[in-house]
């Protein structure tokens, strides 16, 4: 009777997971995992990217472009990633595939090896990963496209721009708040210094996605000027003083 239930449940779970992803067509690979400390280290990368194609996947690496028409809509973009949780004789990994706000919209079960040698290893492991998609039945259903010709962008009237008290902005053109480099990006420090801002690379230039608190958000320039843009029941701009 458990075995049954369990069956039922994770049938539910396969498909919850299927009708979400088959919202997107895109997915950016990036040229290196967080875990590793060379691009395409053991061609993980490449035959991520592959598996992902095999699939049926439009795929791009994090330094190319994507298609004009998803420029500017990253929230219809998936961003893959290889989650490593080996121990001393077993190497294992798992691709995961998050959403613009770093949430699984999919992820596959673990794959293991126990070779001895890195290269077999992690290619092993991620060929028993890659076996997930078999079950998940992927196909794009184009859910995430817009179906009329006009593109649908938020009106001047629509966007609030606001001198928020925590913002990262001043009165004075000559104060800024500095970016320092992480891993995955920059975090934005006050003169304290404390950390009061993280910005998250994406896979376009001068693109960010900007985590303060409880907010999530994108970090873009116009006209020579950063601003930090969110919902909050209407779409809030929040000019930035920020120095790279």
């Amino acid at each position: 009777m458990k075995n049954i239930l369990f069956l039922v449940v994770f049938l539910i779970f396969t498909k919850s997971f299927a009708q979400n992803i088959n919202e997107y067509q895109y997915v950016v690979v990036p040229l290196k995992f967080q875990f590793l400390k060379d691009n395409d280290k053991y061609e993980l990368n490449t035959l991520t990217k592959m598996a992902l194609e095999k699939y049926g996947f439009k795929t791009f690496f994090g330094n190319e472009n994507i298609p004009a028409e998803f420029s500017n809509k990253r929230c219809e973009i998936l961003f893959a990633d290889l989650i490593e949780d080996s121990g001393l004789f077993q190497t294992k990994v798992k691709i995961v595939l998050k959403d613009c706000n770093e949430k699984a919209v999919y992820e596959t079960a673990f794959g293991s090896s126990r070779d001895k040698q890195f290269t077999v290893a992690y290619k092993q492991a991620l060929r028993e990963a890659v076996k997930s998609f078999d079950k998940l039945n992927y196909k794009y259903s184009g859910k995430t496209e817009n179906n009329s010709n006009e593109v649908t962008t938020p009106q001047e009237t629509d966007v609030v721009i606001v001198d928020n008290p925590n913002a990262l902005t001043s009165n004075n053109p000559d104060i800024f708040y500095f970016a320092q480099p992480i891993s995955n990006g920059f975090q934005i420090v006050n003169s304290e210094p404390r950390v009061i801002m993280r910005l998250l690379n994406t896979s376009q230039k001068n693109v960010f996605i900007g985590v303060r608190g409880d907010e999530k958000g994108v970090v873009i320039t116009k006209e020579g000027k950063w601003f930090f843009e969110y919902y909050d029941g209407k779409l809030i701009s929040e000019p930035l003083n920020l120095k790279f």
